[in-house]
């Protein structure tokens, strides 16, 4: 089972794929999300939002902050830069 990763930024869409796991910066500390999480909304912190797919780990810069929303197999991720 995949996660759907939706990653959106003033400009448009960052990233739009699917993910075996990804990791957020949030005010809170840092999220670990794989399919079946519990759902939740939270700030994100500036950092860096890392994601893998298979054995390939990749990562969004998340400077300035913003928002992330987990619920149904899916992550929306809306950056403030």
């Amino acid at each position: 089972m995949l996660l759907n990763l939706r990653v959106v930024d003033k400009k448009g869409i960052v990233f739009e794929g699917e993910t075996d796991f990804c990791e957020i910066p949030t005010e809170a500390g840092m999220e670990g999300i794989m399919p079946k999480h519990i759902n939740f909304i939270a700030n994100l912190a500036p950092g860096k939002i890392k994601y893998k797919k298979g054995e390939k780990l990749n990562e969004i810069d998340a400077a300035g902050g913003g928002f992330v929303e987990a619920s149904g197999g899916g992550i929306n991720i809306l950056l403030n830069s």
